[in-house]
């Protein structure tokens, strides 16, 4: 009788050690703030690599590699990076360079990361996915620009997104690939998620945005 109560502390502490939790930024967080945020218990982090800089030319993110060095001064060792990439647009690279020119960037730096995401997200402003016809077809040149590179990488959508960007939510691209979804319900658990896109089971959950804690400003996420 004296091991029961130590065998349900253990199956608990083994259910709280499985629910990480981390952050993704998309400015730049100083070591300080990252230091804070691991001594809260969030592990990882995603780090913006590339945007499309609302409006303008796509670009390397100019505070990537300082961010990921001020990550890592912090002792937190799980990274991953995500891009925003151009779309829609006549002015945008092709896929293939603005992918090649990431690729390039974490080379040259010698950063080490887990895996790149890709954010399909419209910003309208922008009008960065104008066409499901040219959105899909953008979409499968992103994709096999990605996966000619043999990094590990995923896809970032909401059902709502998708829908829209894609013209249904049943469109698969490739749900083989990990999903990052948002849903802003800070419930830290996938109960919430709606299949699309082919995905049944996501791999990562953004389940709150824009929050304000530790000098920075962060999205906070999930994952089993």
């Amino acid at each position: 009788m004296l091991f029961y109560p130590l065998a349900l502390l253990s199956l608990a502490l083994t259910a709280v050690q499985a629910r990480t939790i981390g952050v993704d930024v998309s400015a730049l967080t100083s070591t300080a703030s990252y230091t804070c945020i691991k001594n809260l218990g969030y592990d990882y982090a995603i780090i913006r690599c590339y945007t499309e800089a609302y409006g303008n030319n796509p670009v390397i993110d100019s505070n990537c590699y300082q961010n990921y060095l001020n990550a890592k001064a912090a002792g937190i060792s799980k990274i991953d990076i995500y891009m925003f990439p151009c779309t829609g647009r006549s002015t945008c690279k092709s896929a293939a360079t603005q992918v090649n020119e990431l690729v390039s960037y974490v080379g040259t730096n010698k950063m080490i990361v887990g895996r790149l995401w890709f954010d399909v997200e419209i910003d309208s402003a922008a009008n960065n996915w104008p066409s499901t016809t040219t959105s899909r077809t953008t979409l499968a040149a992103f994709h096999s620009a990605w996966s000619a590179t043999g990094w590990k990488w995923g896809i970032y959508a909401s059902y709502y997104q998708w829908q829209t960007i894609t013209g249904s939510a049943s469109y698969v691209l490739d749900s083989s690939l990990p999903l990052w979804y948002p849903h802003y319900d800070e419930v830290l658990a996938f109960s919430d998620f709606t299949p699309f896109g082919g995905w049944t089971t996501p791999t990562l959950k953004q389940y709150a945005g824009d929050q304000t804690f530790c000098s920075a400003g962060f999205d906070k996420n999930y994952a089993p």
